[in-house]
């Protein structure tokens, strides 16, 4: 990852760290309070469902393309270019609307106190699309 291609694919990379992580974290959280003197039980839901495997596979994807990339070396890799992380980021950050989209129709405003995982694949996405932004214009490896 050397050279002056190196700095977009590092925050790809963490784009992508950050994008897997959030699948782990909570991203709706619904009772747990006092009704009428009863105990509501909690319910909880993590980015591992629905939308949030969209933008999990599109972080598992570049993932491998920065390896396979990396792997190659002075070589390169044809499908290791910023536009295919665009694509990529553009795929997570649309499952990510949708599904924010989906929490806000059933009543739940998604704010990142209550839905940590929502923030942070908020935080991977953009990452991600500012990385390859950044990538476009330097010097290919091939």
């Amino acid at each position: 990852m050397g050279g002056g291609g190196g700095r977009f694919r590092f925050l790809v990379l963490l784009g992508s760290l950050a994008m897997i992580g959030s699948g782990f974290l909570p991203w709706w959280r619904t009772g747990g309070e006092s009704v009428s003197g009863v105990l509501v039980p909690a319910q909880e839901g993590i980015g591992l469902e629905g939308p949030g495997l969209v933008i999990f596979g599109a972080a598992i994807a570049a993932l491998v393309l920065l390896d396979i990339g990396y792997m190659r070396g002075r070589w390169g890799f044809i499908l290791d270019a910023p536009i295919v992380y665009v694509a990529l980021g553009t795929l997570g950050g649309a499952a990510l609307l949708y599904r924010a989209w989906e929490l806000w129709s059933v009543g739940y405003l998604p704010l990142p106190q209550q839905s940590p995982g929502l923030a942070l694949a908020a935080v991977g996405v953009a990452l991600m699309l500012y990385g390859a932004g950044t990538g476009f214009g330097q010097p290919r490896r091939y």
